[in-house]
């Protein structure tokens, strides 16, 4: 088992564009959402609600909160997010699980650091893309009192001992959980970095291409080579990728550099459906052992799939879409894919 930031910034997981509107339902969602922070997007109540109610506390429910990777204060309203989900869980902790991880994720380290020494770590963690918005809410939510008076005196105690035993650390009532696949995850990173290299000439080629073909061709044709460029741009949304693949044949030919960085793309849409379900099912074998509310923290192609995958499931959920104030996630954005290995 490995823990794993969510490093893997990719330019289609990350975008916002393309949730469903919120659905008109007679039942409410079981919890509101500060504007301040985000909007509800999505809500499916399933068959789970009675009487216009969903019963938190015996039946399984997914808060899906869609992630805008490096983005500071996306990532901000994502942990101011999830401090409301465990307040209103009522279970003692809240699972967090999250993409481009696998196995439990441990922050007893950061949050051991004293309080300004932390908060300025954590912002300049977040300014590089090394901190994520579940991972600063671990970090940042207050332990209950049982767990803060255990260290309270044991570190009173300490003052009149020698002993060099490390003190202990409050746990976090957050409890991170990665949910992705190592090695689709690698494939998709593998295949995403090899397309963000190329991309440009294989663009600049498409482009005199696209428009020779465009003038006087169908719009079935005109449509579908609008797809190509999103394709080679990563910012497919789900339907879009299906449509793609359902007219593929008409993919304009090319020299050998365009061809290979179209079909770097084509396994990047690949691995990240098969990744999608991966998760889909890691998420529910995760929630079988933590009732009531489990919150789940992926890109926007992602949470379109496995609100898919949960709703073919009858399993309740809603989508959270956190507030964007500013745009200023691609320096970052780029270094990390660009550097991570």
């Amino acid at each position: 088992m490995y823990y794993h930031r969510s490093l893997f910034l990719m330019f289609l997981a990350g975008m916002f564009s393309g949730m469903p509107v919120l659905a008109v339902t007679e039942i409410n969602p079981p919890f509101s959402v500060s504007a301040r922070y985000g909007t509800i997007t999505d809500f499916y109540p399933a068959a789970a609600a009675k009487n216009g109610e969903i019963n938190l506390r015996n039946t399984p429910f997914v808060v899906l909160i869609q992630d805008l990777h490096a983005n500071v204060g996306v990532q901000k309203n994502i942990a101011a997010t999830l401090y409301r989900l465990n307040q209103t869980n009522k279970m003692g902790s809240l699972l967090v699980c999250v993409e481009g991880a696998s196995g439990e994720g441990d922050v007893s380290l950061l949050r051991s650091l004293p309080g300004p020494i932390r908060h300025s770590f954590e912002a300049m963690l977040l300014r590089k893309a090394y901190l994520t918005g579940a991972e600063l809410a671990a970090t940042e939510e207050a332990a209950d009192w049982y767990q803060q008076k255990y260290v309270i005196t044991n570190r009173i105690m300490s003052m009149f001992s020698s002993s060099n035993r490390p003190q202990p650390v409050t746990l976090s009532p957050i409890r991170l959980w990665g949910v992705d696949d190592p090695e689709l995850y690698r494939k998709n990173w593998r295949a995403a970095k090899y397309v963000d290299k190329n991309r440009y000439e294989a663009l600049q080629y498409l482009k005199s291409t696209r428009a020779m073909l465009k003038e006087g061709g169908s719009k079935v044709l005109q449509d579908h080579l609008d797809l190509v460029v999103k394709l080679l741009l990563l910012r497919l949304q789900p339907q879009e990728y299906k449509d793609y693949l359902k007219h593929r044949s008409l993919n304009p030919g090319g020299p050998e550099a365009y061809q290979a960085t179209l079909e770097a793309a084509e396994t990047y849409y690949v691995a990240a459906n098969k990744r999608s379900d991966a998760m889909t099912k890691n998420l529910l074998n995760a929630m079988r052992f933590h009732p009531g509310i489990t919150a789940m923290i992926t890109g926007g192609f992602h949470t379109q799939e496995i609100a898919a995958n949960l709703k073919q499931k009858n399993i309740p959920y809603l989508v959270i879409t956190p507030r964007v104030e500013v745009l200023d996630q691609d320096e970052a954005y780029r270094a990390r894919l660009r550097e991570e290995e």
